[in-house]
C-alpha cells in the first residue's frame, strides 16, 4: 500500500499502454499483493549478507487474458499513436477489475502449497 502504485491509484492516475499489451500493465501487479496470493520465498540483501523473505509471488502470466476481460467489461479510450496501438484508462479500475478476476481464475495459496494428488 505503500508503493508507487498505489499512490498512482489514490491520485486517480490513468494508464496508457503505448504499443504495448495488457501483459505489460503492471498495475495488475498491485491487485496481486490484495487478495490471497501464493507466497514464494526470495533472496535480498540484509544487513548480514544475503537473507531469505517470503514474498507474494507475482506473474504476469494471464495478465493478457484478464486485459481482454477488462477492457470487454470496463472503458477503455482505444486509439492510435503513430502506427502503435494506444489503450487510455483508470489505475483504479484496471485493479479494482484484476483484484476480482485473479481471485477467481488464479490458484489460491494452499493449492501451490498443496496441489492435487
Amino acid at each position: 500500500e505503500r508503493s508507487p502504485l498505489a499512490k498512482l491509484e489514490a491520485m486517480g492516475a490513468r494508464v496508457l499502454l503505448l504499443g504495448a499489451g495488457y501483459a505489460s500493465c503492471t498495475s495488475f501487479h498491485l491487485a496481486e499483493y490484495r487478495i490471497p496470493s501464493p507466497r514464494v520465498a526470495v533472496g535480498r540483501p540484509g544487513p548480514e549478507g544475503w537473507e531469505t523473505v517470503t514474498e507474494v509471488s507475482i506473474s504476469s502470466e494471464r495478465f493478457d487474458e484478464l486485459g481482454y476481460d477488462f477492457e470487454r467489461d470496463r472503458p477503455v479510450v482505444r486509439g492510435k499513436v503513430g502506427a502503435a496501438e494506444a489503450r487510455l484508462f483508470p489505475v483504479a479500475d484496471a485493479v479494482a477489475y484484476a483484484e476480482q478476476w485473479l481471485a477467481v481464475h488464479r490458484p489460491r495459496e494452499e493449492e501451490f502449497l498443496h496441489p492435487p494428488v
